[in-house]
């Protein structure tokens, strides 16, 4: 469907007019009248336009308007019009009371305008979102359903947890762009003040403690990540449990086929595990990045300012830096002493007995012989194995890409050990699984796996994107 057959032709147009200002209050003014309502009197509405709007109605040009001379004469007449003027463009609809004997209209909003604006509220409100919990909904949906035995609600809860996952991308593209934007803002800042005050007021409590907080201590997503991978795969192996849910999706009429249903379900399960698998790399590692380039921009920014002042407060900026980096700076104070009466001051710390020693400067000296001695062929391969390690990263990683050869997954008898040195790589392979560049991910398993004198936990290698 085009945008023009879901909404009027001309629904936009009074905010394209030069009066767009004043339509697009009295546009914020329907939205808080209408509220939570099913309609709201025609008579409600004008009254809030009279009282909200006194100034910008009085200020107004309506010369390209087609405004009746009546309506043009006082405050009323232009309230009675902005009405007029929005009802003719498809914001609201107008519908008799239930009393016939009554001529009093009501308002109603179509389902259109209310998401417009809905939207439109919020771009001039701009608050931050508060609150908000898509990772722990994601995970705390998936736990309930994972210990029902109802196909319905695992069903409910794989279409809950793409939901939250969305929202939460699309939170998480809000904040990038967010950020980007407080860049543009401290380019035209000019004053220290109004630096100090856009990074601690608005970045540090509509970014930082709004979004960035949340997310590392709240809503983490390292924190769940893991359980949330762990059902999805536990149903996705689980032939009968997708079978159920598909058939409850065919019943509840999420699509034509109870094939299609079930293929549905898999690409949303797919989709959310990879999202999951790459959203610390692909979304949180770049917005932390974006937020140490906005704070280093802004110490440079505050420097810029501070020390390019010409002023007497930059000048004494400049000779107080010089003073404090200068531990012997007597000459300096006599040279200022006529302009200011500065003096140096001491005090004693824990430090005060210790003086940094100073590098002096390296003289060539005569050359040294060396002597080589005769070393036994047994001396040379220990220290050779001294300096090379089999148990590097390199070593570690080609020792396990050597055991899956082909496999997406081993398990702790695929790494038995036979000896010391498998012993250890089989336990290093477990602690390298924890590591976000390594290229598999480790799950513990309940018990021990034994091989001859050794042992080790269960546990299972997954190969990354396999899956």
């Amino acid at each position: 469907m085009r945008l023009f057959e879901a909404v009027p032709s001309e629904l936009f147009s009074v905010l394209a007019s030069p009066n767009r200002e004043l339509y697009a209050d009295a546009l914020d003014v329907l939205y808080e009248a209408y509220g939570d309502n099913l309609k709201i009197s025609e008579d409600t509405y004008y009254s809030m336009l009279r009282s909200r709007l006194e100034n910008q109605l009085v200020q107004a040009d309506f010369s390209d308007e087609d405004i009746d001379e009546e309506e043009l004469r006082d405050i009323s007449g232009r309230a009675r019009f902005l009405i007029r003027k929005l009802g003719s463009r498809g914001w609201f609809e107008k519908e008799r009371g239930r009393d016939y004997n009554s001529f009093e209209e009501y308002l109603t909003i179509p389902s259109y305008s209310g998401r417009i604006l809905e939207l439109l509220h919020q771009l001039r409100d701009n608050a931050p979102m508060r609150g908000f919990s898509y990772v722990f909904g994601t995970y705390s949906a998936l736990t309930v359903a994972r210990n029902s035995e109802n196909a319905y609600e695992k069903m409910m809860a794989v279409y809950s947890a793409y939901d939250n996952t969305r929202a939460l991308i699309k939170m998480l593209q809000t904040v990038y762009s967010s950020i980007k934007s407080y860049f543009q803002e401290q380019i035209e800042m000019r004053d220290v003040n109004q630096v100090l005050s856009a990074h601690f007021n608005d970045f540090g409590e509509r970014v930082v403690e709004a979004y960035i907080r949340p997310l590392k201590v709240k809503d983490s997503v390292p924190k769940y990540r893991v359980p949330i991978q762990s059902v999805l795969d536990e149903w996705l192996e689980d032939d009968s449990v997708l079978t159920a849910m598909a058939a409850a999706a065919f019943q509840d009429k999420r699509r034509d086929t109870l094939e299609s249903c079930k293929t549905e379900l898999l690409e949303k399960i797919f989709w959310i595990r990879e999202r999951y698998e790459s959203i610390e790399n692909d979304y949180l590692d770049e917005i932390d990045q974006q937020v140490r380039r906005y704070t280093r921009a802004t110490t440079q920014k505050l420097e810029i300012l501070t020390n390019r002042d010409q002023n007497i407060r930059g000048n004494l900026n400049y000779l107080l830096g010089r003073l404090s980096r200068n531990a012997r700076a007597s000459d300096l104070s006599e040279k200022i002493q006529p302009a200011f009466q500065l003096f140096e001051q001491g005090f004693l710390s824990e430090k005060s007995l210790w003086i940094r020693k100073r590098p002096t400067r390296r003289t060539m000296s005569e050359t040294i012989a060396v002597y080589e001695e005769d070393v036994s062929q047994e001396a040379r391969t220990e220290a050779e194995g001294l300096l090379s390690t089999p148990y590097g990263k390199a070593a570690l990683e080609k020792y396990v890409r050597d055991k899956f050869g082909e496999k997406s997954v081993l398990y702790a008898r695929d790494l038995a050990p036979q000896d010391d040195y498998a012993y250890v790589m089989s336990l290093l392979a477990v602690l390298d699984g924890g590591d976000r560049n390594s290229f598999y991910r480790v799950e513990q398993l309940e018990g021990d796996y034994r091989e001859g004198p050794y042992s080790i936990p269960q546990f299972q290698l997954i190969r990354k994107g396999d899956r």
